[in-house]
């Protein structure tokens, strides 16, 4: 009896690990996982391409490939926007130029993002060009539930350290 119990126990695990890999709970990560890391490709085959980076405080930073006429603001929108953490009227683009030296533009995309009507016309939004790299600043920024549970580790241990304490002195 107890052999006929363990067979139907290990048909039991084999047929569930069988079926295992065919059921997926929720959507599949290929749409929004790009296993291969920092590298995006938007090109248009169409166009010609180029390579530029995107750093800092958005969704997707990493090397992307991009359509030639693309804008700063297009490359934002392709790494999926800034995070809440990013400083908007600070956005740097670095364009190396032919001696070998690094041309800084500041960009100041607060007023587009907080204004209710930008106007998008009045803003000087240069287009990318090959090589280029956008840095986007920031901080992390803390919300109660952070303040709470940093208050609350350093009592804990505060609390630990005096129960220790009176521990050893008795």
């Amino acid at each position: 009896m107890k052999y006929y119990f363990f067979i139907l126990f290990a048909l039991f695990i084999f047929y569930n690990n069988i079926n295992a890999q065919d059921i997926r709970i929720g959507s599949s990560l290929d749409n929004r996982y790009n296993p291969s890391g920092g590298f995006y490709d938007y090109s248009d085959p169409r166009y010609v391409n180029i390579m530029v980076n995107i750093w800092g405080y958005v969704r997707f930073p990493g090397k992307y490939y991009v359509p030639e006429n693309s804008k700063v603001l297009d490359l934002l929108s392709y790494a999926g926007g800034p995070t809440p953490d990013a400083f908007l009227n600070d956005i740097r683009l670095y364009r190396g130029t032919t001696n070998n030296e690094g041309l800084i533009k500041i960009l100041d995309f607060n007023d587009l993002m907080n204004k209710e009507n930008p106007n998008i016309k009045n803003l000087d939004i240069p287009l990318l060009l090959p090589g280029d790299v956008i840095l986007v600043p920031g901080e992390p920024k803390l919300y109660f539930r952070d303040y709470v549970a940093i208050y609350t580790s350093i009592t804990s241990v505060l609390i630990s350290l005096a129960i220790l304490i009176l521990n050893i002195a008795k």
